[in-house]
Order: C-alpha cells, then sequence, then structure tokens
C-alpha cells in the first residue's frame, strides 16, 4: 500500500460538489493534482457507494466512508461495514409509520422505499438524486447498511431519538430528512477505521464539510475545514472557514494549507 503524505476527507452535498451536484472540472483537477503530490483524497458522506461511484467518476478517488460511516472503503477495499439486525429494522419501520414517516433502506448497491411521500420527494430534488423505488419487502431480501427517515415534523425527533436511544442514530441533515445509523457508528468512526487500516495515524489529515452530520468528521482529523456555506454551529468547530463550495471553496481551501501549489 502506497504511503502517503496527507489525508483529506471531503463531504460531498453542499462541499466537493457544485449547486447541480456535480464536481466541478476546478475540482477534478485539484482532486488528480493531490493523488499525484501523495495526498490521499477521500470522500466521507452519507451518500451510497453506488452515488459516490457516480459522482466521482473521472477524479481517481478509489476510497471513501460512505453512508455515514455504515460501509467504508479504502483503494478499492472494504475494510468495514455494519449490517443492522432485522429484528431492529423491523421496529423502526413500525414507529415510522405510526406518524406517516416514510422511511428508504440502503444496501451498498442500491436503495428503496417503503412507499412515497412529500417529504422524500423534496430531499430527492433537493439533493438532485433519483427516487427510491417503492418496495414493501426490500427490507428482508437484503443487508441494509443505513436508513433514511423522511420527516419534516422536527419535533418529532426527540421521539425517535429516545425510543432507539441504546441502538441507533439520528442525524438530521435536511430539513425533510434524518439519515439513520447504528449507535456508534458515523464519520468518525468510520474515518478512525480507514486511518487504522491505513496505517497512518500520525501524518497530517484535513477534512471538509458544512453539515451538522460533518462534526464527528471533524473531531477525527487534525484540520477541520468548514465550507463558507455551513451552519454558524459547523462554522464554530472549525479550526479555518474556506470560500463556498459554489465559489471555489475546496481549492482555497487546499491551496491554503499547502496541499496545492
Amino acid at each position: 500500500m502506497k504511503k502517503w503524505k496527507a489525508l483529506v476527507f471531503f463531504d460531498l452535498d453542499g462541499t466537493l460538489l457544485d449547486a447541480e451536484s456535480n464536481i466541478s472540472t476546478e475540482n477534478k483537477q485539484a482532486i488528480i493534482a493531490l493523488k499525484q503530490r501523495n495526498v490521499l483524497p477521500i470522500i466521507a458522506s452519507g451518500r451510497s457507494p453506488k452515488e459516490i461511484h457516480t459522482l466521482t467518476r473521472g477524479t481517481m478517488i478509489d476510497s471513501y466512508v460512505s453512508l455515514n460511516g455504515q460501509y467504508n472503503v479504502v483503494e478499492k477495499k472494504v475494510v468495514s461495514k455494519h449490517i443492522f439486525p432485522m429484528a431492529l429494522v423491523e421496529q423502526l419501520i413500525d414507529v415510522s409509520a405510526s406518524f406517516n414517516h416514510s422511511l428508504a433502506f440502503y444496501t451498498d448497491k442500491e436503495y428503496a422505499a417503503c412507499y412515497k411521500t412529500a417529504s422524500m420527494e423534496k430531499l430527492y430534488r433537493l439533493d438532485n438524486a433519483p427516487l427510491p423505488k417503492i418496495s414493501q419487502d426490500f427490507h428482508t431480501k437484503n443487508d441494509l447498511y443505513m436508513g433514511y427517515l423522511f420527516s419534516e415534523d422536527k419535533e418529532k425527533d426527540a421521539i425517535y431519538q429516545e425510543k432507539f436511544a441504546n441502538t441507533l442514530t439520528f442525524f438530521r441533515d435536511s430539513p425533510y430528512s434524518l439519515a439513520v445509523v447504528l449507535k456508534g457508528q458515523s464519520k468518525k468512526t468510520g474515518i478512525q477505521q480507514v486511518i487504522n487500516t491505513l496505517q497512518l495515524e500520525g501524518i497530517p489529515s484535513y477534512a471538509f464539510g458544512d453539515g451538522n452530520n460533518d462534526l464527528g468528521m471533524f473531531e477525527a482529523v487534525q484540520t477541520a475545514i468548514a465550507m463558507e456555506n455551513a451552519s454558524v454551529n459547523v462554522k464554530q468547530q472549525a479550526d479555518f472557514i474556506t470560500k463556498s463550495h459554489v465559489d471555489g471553496g475546496i481549492c482555497w481551501g487546499l491551496y491554503h494549507f499547502g496541499l496545492l501549489q
């Protein structure tokens, strides 16, 4: 395995991606230049492996922390994955149905939802992503790594957190949805598993992010970089604030820290 000089973790939405959920030519060139300088670029996102592969095509990225730390890959090799127990899945479906909140479940290759709701449509429109297929038995036929709960009822968030306090973690990552992962899993733990696999605990590590689910990522690296479009809370936890994701913020931050010249 190659000896890297530094590690740089990138969130996707609101960070590496532009307003149309694409990686700009400028950012693609920056990532390629990082690898040429023996700096390893790694995606750290709530998105699925399939989405990451599609979005990063042409960038030379082959390492990622996906599904908020539930499925993690280093140089095309899976280093850790965390499967939802079926009894827990069924309990979550029952509770969400009582509030008329649909759920989508993600494997490493595809995703499907129990039924369609307006909140679901708003979320995938926001992410410029295809709607999940609708299936009543998808969860019984696949290993599931992450759930997406579609809810605009923020006052209900605490109910989920209380009912599943010992088993699940809920990250509200949009006005329309909460990502659901196993208790103890997050971008932070996924990044730690990647760094341990690479045996590169001592080298410089950086992370670019904009959302609340990036705060754990910030804790796992030496230097946390918030985008200008990040929330006030995220900016307060960062070591440096770069320009926005639509104003060259990735390259600005990389040049600032001497990762690009």
